[in-house]
């Protein structure tokens, strides 16, 4: 068996030489626009982001919605995949809206082949803005579409986190510590299928006690550390990497929707290294798993970030061997 580092460097070295595109690791964000029909694609991102906003906007001032202030949660990106996981997480919350006041959901956008590309990012954008309009349109909504739309201020990643944290006030049913317990779930499939790869390990460890009393914050604290993690193991196996600084975030301020965005960026890395590997299909979605606190959610990370303790020493090459370790024989994530 090929090492699992020098595995993922072939493969990648040979996906950067056929795209022609490099990232530094250490660089501040920045869209890759080498071509000018990249810069053409980010610029329909940027026009189709701006009039989703654009409608966003009347449609919170029609529902009589407070407007929500911006909150850095200390990521930035200019990775496609990190864009798109993000724009997905935009589809659903506008599906969620429009399942409320139309009672109806819609089939989510297929996802993409192969690597994710910002030109991915688009379709998930525009089918969106159509799930946005039919619920503006139900409400019997005057048709303002010739307002011009309102110019991002901010990089493609940032603005979709804006666009998101609006949204999910607009909810009946915000974005929980259910949805991030069912995204964690998720990671942990993802994790323990990269961990078959080695049979020195415990694809799934134990569940750490469970500590009550825990905040958003706490869940937050935890996946950053989950996601520090994984930065270090890409720039380990010389992948690109997003920025952390969280030393400006409001932890007093997190809800589960900022969690929600940690959760789903880890899921978005794993998969990223899942579909390097050629393992067969991802894990499966999760069942909604009932009320969930964030001391579930916490005490669920913690299992996750045993796995990618484990996967950031093989990485490296400096994992210990301890033949007294057993290996659990579960393929999939438990679900409590």
């Amino acid at each position: 068996m090929i090492p699992w580092r020098t595995y993922l460097k072939r493969t990648l070295l040979i996906t950067a030489l056929s795209v022609g595109a490099t990232y530094a690791a250490t660089d501040a964000p920045a869209i890759p626009s080498s071509t000018e029909s990249s810069q053409e694609t980010v610029a329909a991102i940027s026009r189709q982001m701006e009039v989703f906003g654009r409608d966003l906007e009347q449609l919170r001032l029609f529902m009589g919605v407070a407007k929500v202030s911006d909150l850095d949660i200390g990521i930035r990106s200019a990775i496609p995949r990190d864009v798109y996981f993000q724009a997905l997480t935009l589809w659903q919350k506008t599906d969620r809206l429009k399942f409320e006041i139309m009672r109806a959901h819609t089939p989510p956008p297929p996802a993409p082949v192969g690597d994710i590309a910002m030109q991915d990012l688009l379709p998930t954008l525009q089918q969106a803005h159509r799930l946005l309009r039919q619920a503006m349109d139900e409400l019997r909504m005057a048709d303002e579409t010739e307002a011009a739309p309102t110019p991002l201020a901010t990089d493609l990643f940032t603005a979709i986190l804006n666009l998101n944290r609006q949204l999910d006030s607009m909810l009946e049913r915000h974005f929980a510590p259910s949805d991030v317990y069912i995204e964690v779930t998720l990671a942990i499939g993802y994790a323990a299928r990269l961990l078959a790869r080695y049979p020195d390990t415990i694809r799934i460890p134990a569940e750490p006690a469970f500590e009550p009393n825990k905040q958003p914050s706490d869940v937050y604290r935890r996946l950053i550390a989950c996601l520090q993690s994984i930065t270090r193991i890409f720039q380990a196996l010389e992948l690109p990497v997003l920025t952390i600084d969280t030393s400006r975030t409001d932890m007093a301020h997190l809800t589960p929707n900022d969690v929600f965005v940690v959760a789903s960026l880890i899921v978005s890395q794993l998969d990223f290294l899942h579909k390097r590997l050629d393992i067969a299909k991802p894990p499966p979605q999760s069942a909604y798993p009932g009320l969930k606190f964030p001391a579930h959610t916490y005490q669920r990370a913690g299992i996750l970030q045993a796995q990618l303790e484990q996967l950031e020493c093989h990485a490296a090459f400096h994992c210990p061997t301890t033949p007294e370790r057993a290996r659990h024989e579960s393929a999939a994530a438990p679900t409590r």
